[in-house]
């Protein structure tokens, strides 16, 4: 087994495993085309990074709360690679996708609600 192959293993048993790293949070896709109209809520394990400890929004204007959330994604579970300027929901709240890359197997997103706590 080559090293990538090693990253890759490790990736799934451990970072991305709920009883390691991850945590169990729900994304929200819908569906809007002619067939089928609706939403369909997943339970998906990935890691949760938010840019303040203690929960606080952090400030980017006068009177205006940005909230900043990077997740950790494996990107064959949650199937699809968001757009930047996308929603995405996120435990029932809506951020909108600020960036996305794919770093050793495992997708980071980074994402951003304004104006209210998520």
């Amino acid at each position: 087994m080559n090293l990538r192959e090693q990253m890759a293993k490790d990736v799934q048993l451990t970072f991305m495993n709920s009883n390691e790293f991850a945590e169990i949070h729900t994304v929200t896709t819908y569906t809007n085309d002619a067939k089928q109209t609706g939403q369909k809520d997943r339970q998906l394990e990935m890691i949760v990074e938010k840019f303040t400890l203690d929960g606080k929004p952090i400030q980017s204007a006068d009177g205006v709360s940005a909230h900043n959330v990077i997740i950790h994604i494996d990107p064959d579970v949650l199937v699809y690679t968001p757009r930047v300027d996308q929603y995405f929901y996120l435990d029932f709240m809506r951020y909108t996708v600020k960036g996305v890359s794919n770093d050793t197997g495992i997708l980071k997103i980074v994402l951003e609600a304004n104006g209210k706590r998520p």
